[in-house]
């Protein structure tokens, strides 16, 4: 794989990489921005994809911007993606991770694609505390994340925002509600990778993705060693050979 030579600045910049007629579109997480897919949009690139990765409204820019953004602003930001990928690509392949999972089951929901992914689906998360942003969110403007000690090379591609408004958590929950009241809708291949480890999502979000979606090929794997960053983490070259397998098959 190329190394990515870029700065902070670019990293955190939507980019796309022209291959052949079968597009990905990939989709960052909550608070984060395009830099934690740039390696799988690399490698992907490299066997022959056209990639686009999409930077969610209010997201790799200021945290007051993030703050005014609503749930229906980063829909708007995906369905600009998946229109710009129809204007050169045949075949749509929608891949996010975190929020961006919410987001690709989202447009699979609404839209005729080809195949979906979903990395550390957000479905269930450990910590109930976010369930009650719409009240806190009048007593409390901003919350944090918490400390967490990280090689340099995973750091090089989490460039999201230090601290969470809580007004965006509460545009979170109800993007998680929409999404999972359709899940039925879900009929495009669906394939799940979550890690047991993950500290963040709960791994029922698994079996609750796969039992409520109806796509007739439907698969997932489950990862022993790595958190919820699963692009960037440990094992980040068995999540893209595995998404890798799955769009070729």
């Amino acid at each position: 794989m190329k190394d990515l030579q870029l700065n902070q600045e670019d990293l955190k910049r939507e980019y796309f990489l022209k291959g052949r007629e079968e597009g990905c579109l990939l989709i960052h997480g909550f608070t984060s921005t395009p830099a934690e897919l740039r390696e799988l949009g690399h490698f992907l690139n490299e066997k022959g994809y056209t990639v686009y990765g999409v930077r969610l409204h209010g997201h790799g820019t200021s945290i007051d911007e993030m703050e005014r953004s609503t749930f229906k602003d980063w829909i708007k930001s995906v369905e600009g993606g998946l229109n710009f990928l129809k204007e050169s690509c045949s075949k749509i392949y929608v891949i996010g991770h975190s929020m961006g999972s919410l987001l690709a089951l989202y447009i699979a929901e609404n839209y005729d694609i080809d195949k979906v992914v979903a990395l550390s689906p957000p479905l269930i998360l450990k910590n109930k505390t976010g369930n009650f942003a719409f009240l806190i969110k009048y007593f409390m403007r901003y919350a944090k994340w918490p400390p967490e000690e990280r090689p340099e090379e995973e750091k090089k591609y989490l460039l999201g925002y230090d601290k969470i408004p809580v007004k965006s958590i509460h545009e979170f929950n109800k993007l998680n509600r929409l999404v999972k009241k359709n899940l039925k809708k879900v009929k495009s291949p669906l394939f799940i990778v979550q890690s047991e480890k993950d500290s963040t999502v709960d791994i029922a979000s698994v079996d609750y993705l796969y039992n409520a979606a109806t796509s007739s090929v439907k698969q997932k794997c489950i990862l022993k060693k790595c958190g919820h960053n699963i692009t960037i983490e440990c094992e980040k070259h068995d999540v893209f050979n595995a998404v890798y397998k799955f769009l070729n098959s």
